[in-house]
């Protein structure tokens, strides 16, 4: 039987519960959130999905880790971004966890990253983190016919996408086409204005920022607060280029200048309920999966917290260290 936890029961950790309600092994899932309100939600998410009389994926819901079994085969962290390097360490010295995987925006100050990285290879926790655009089949059927040799230009724009939150999912697709882990902003124009998130005590960023791998290839986010529209993601390959469009569903319209479009058709993107149980099949089976790994994402993770922290303290005019995104 597969021992799985899962610490914190929000939106994003529900929908990865149902997800390992497909499991191909039986499997014990624990899950933890000090809310009974959050593990109630997850319940009724999980009964919409576990299959009648299926056998094999037993529930049990926690307000602590400390009652987490002794041995775990894989924990996923879906807390917040405050709260999540405590309980990385708590739970992994306080229990065996073989395997981890982190939700981003991992951590809000830098030295965190650093000081986690060298937890985990002392520690010998093999770690990805959900960046998962890399993992969907239409980003990489994109790659696969993507020239190695001619620079890739991206360009993500829209009104309200959530710049602070979902940049570094951007950043990383780049790193997948590229297989390059290292980036660089030059050109940071980001409003005054710093909006509230959706999620409580946490903030989000406006504007334009744009920058480049050490290959040269090169990724603009703009992100606009006012308006109402799409959002469009431009892939520039020498003379080639792909185009999507979405509202930020699953459903996208994709056009490309060469045959990959009409080849592929509808075009439609994975929820996190239809992806996580294929990564742990992988992570169990294979010893891998396709999500980068800690290492990679930490590198362009410091890279935007870097950028965010140095607006807000041009803003505020106080010396700033911690990074309000989640």
């Amino acid at each position: 039987m597969i021992h799985c936890a899962i610490i914190g029961a929000g939106q994003i950790g529900s929908r990865h519960l149902q997800a390992l309600c497909h499991l191909k092994e039986s499997a014990r899932v624990d899950l933890v959130d000090p809310s009974d309100e959050s593990l109630q939600t997850a319940r009724d998410r999980y009964k919409e999905v576990i299959s009648p009389g299926k056998q094999g994926t037993e529930l049990y819901c926690h307000h602590s880790p400390d009652d987490l079994p002794d041995s775990l085969d894989i924990v996923i962290v879906a807390t917040n971004s405050i709260v999540r390097e405590k309980i990385i360490r708590d739970v992994s010295q306080k229990r065996s966890v073989k395997n981890l995987i982190l939700e981003k925006v991992l951590f809000q100050r830098k030295i965190q990253y650093v000081e986690i990285d060298n937890f985990l290879k002392e520690s010998s926790i093999p770690t990805w983190v959900n960046c998962w655009m890399r993992t969907a089949d239409l980003f990489k059927q994109i790659k696969s016919v993507l020239n190695s040799k001619d620079l890739i230009q991206m360009k993500v724009a829209g009104p309200r996408w959530g710049m602070g939150t979902n940049s570094v999912h951007f950043m990383d697709l780049l790193s997948f086409f590229t297989e390059c882990s290292d980036f660089k902003f030059a050109e940071v124009h980001l409003e005054d204005k710093v909006p509230d998130s959706k999620r409580d005590g946490f903030k989000e960023f406006v504007g334009h920022l744009k920058g480049m791998n050490s290959r040269g290839d090169s990724l603009e986010l703009i992100c606009r607060d006012k308006g109402n529209g799409p959002i469009t993601i431009d892939i520039q390959n020498g003379p080639e280029k792909f185009t999507l469009t979405t509202n930020f569903v699953n459903h996208f319209e994709f056009i490309s200048s060469n045959e990959l479009a009409s080849r592929i058709g509808k075009v439609s993107l994975p929820y996190q309920s239809e992806m996580t149980h294929l990564w742990v099949n992988d992570i169990l089976t294979k010893g891998s999966c396709d999500l980068p790994t800690y290492a990679d994402s930490m590198n362009l993770h410091l890279e935007l917290i870097r950028v965010f922290t140095d607006h807000l303290q041009k803003i505020s005019g106080k010396e700033i260290d911690v990074c309000p995104i989640t």
